[in-house]
């Protein structure tokens, strides 16, 4: 149920951010000098995190829940699960040091 609830709760957040993103990102001219001050500045760096962390939350717990509608052994439920949580921290850990590298 949790899970569900999430999928829902994060396919929302992520309509709205993606819209910001793209409205301030991709719609409007930018140069290199915009985008390193833009992530320069703590509240976009917050922004493009959240985005990166519904994104992965989001499309690994869609495969999770595939996976535990198809999946009828308990131990393989475990193992996907386990992956699924490794893989999501590596691409959360991936993700924020392009962003915070800047």
């Amino acid at each position: 149920m949790v899970s569900w609830v999430w999928q829902r709760i994060s396919g929302l957040g992520l309509v709205v951010v993606l819209f910001i993103h793209l409205e301030v990102g991709h719609l409007t001219p930018l140069s290199y000098e915009a985008i390193s001050q833009r992530l320069s500045a703590p509240g976009w760096k917050l922004l493009d995190g959240v985005l990166l962390l519904l994104a992965v939350s989001h499309a690994l717990n869609g495969l999770w829940q595939i996976g535990h509608d198809y999946i009828a052994n308990e131990k393989a439920k475990h193992i996907l699960k386990v992956f699924l949580w490794c893989l999501g921290l590596v691409l959360m850990g991936i993700g924020l040091e392009v962003l915070f590298r800047w």
